[in-house]
């Protein structure tokens, strides 16, 4: 078992509950309850709090103290990037407590939305593509 098959495992779940979110962005539904997907933010963001800590507080510290100086140096660029596409995601949660703030205004909610999942496909894709390698071969 590779070191980083746990957080892909993690990747997937979290790119399943995006898509299950990104599917219910139509305004009109939106205008008329929030609740189905203020229910997908509130699962996506535990899963992500989960998937988060577990790469802070294991996988970037044990990179980050490897006798390779490029191995180090590039987690410590993706602990970064994470810190500031975190925030954004914490406050995106937080402009929509609930279904009827969602409701008020349904296209504010989808552009928000379609951005902050856009941003966290590409992460996750990156860190599949050239985070996890290098983790898994050190």
């Amino acid at each position: 078992m590779a070191r980083t098959d746990k957080f892909r495992e993690q990747h997937v779940e979290i790119l399943r509950l995006a898509s299950e979110l990104r599917a219910t962005l139509v305004e009109s539904k939106l205008a008329a309850d929030g609740a189905a997907s203020r229910s997908l933010l509130s699962k996506l963001l535990g899963k992500l709090t989960l998937h988060l800590a577990a790469e802070d507080r294991h996988l970037y510290p044990e990179l980050q103290r490897s006798a390779d100086a490029a191995v180090a140096t590039l987690s410590k660029r993706f602990a970064t990037e994470m810190g500031g596409i975190a925030a954004q995601i914490a406050d995106w949660g937080k402009r929509w407590p609930t279904p009827n703030a969602i409701k008020a205004d349904p296209r504010k909610f989808m552009a928000e939305s379609n951005g902050i999942l856009d941003i966290l496909w590409n992460r996750m894709q990156r860190e599949n593509r050239e985070l996890y390698p290098v983790a898994d071969r050190v």
